[in-house]
């Protein structure tokens, strides 16, 4: 799929940061601490540079801000729940997701509530 990777790359880099600044405020007197933060200036870094870069569209780097913007833990926490479905259930899961990613509205109604 295109630019996946890219964005991958945005969610892992913003991972490292959360981890490293859940380091920091766990152990703020600690030697890693510093070094950290040095990290995490460097990460910020490289999303400043990625939205800023003239070559992008606004799009593209609107883009890049709502990711950059997310909640990161959001998709492991997605794929570990898809992992505990039925195969039936992961195709629908899949289908439906491709479906939202051609631009197919998605409307989803709870009929858990019996009549």
């Amino acid at each position: 799929m295109r630019g996946s990777n890219v964005v991958s790359s945005v969610h892992h880099l913003k991972m490292a940061r959360e981890h490293f600044e859940d380091f920091r405020r766990e152990f703020p007197e600690a030697m890693g601490s510093k070094l950290f933060k040095t990290y995490i200036d460097r990460i910020n870094w490289i999303f400043k540079d990625l939205l800023a870069y003239p070559h992008l569209t606004q799009a593209v780097r609107d883009g890049f801000k709502a990711e950059i913007e997310s909640d990161v833990f959001a998709i492991p926490a997605i794929s570990e729940k898809v992992a505990l479905l039925n195969p039936q259930q992961r195709d629908m899961i899949e289908a439906t997701i491709d479906a939202m990613l051609s631009g197919v509205e998605i409307k989803i109604s709870d009929v858990s509530e019996k009549s």
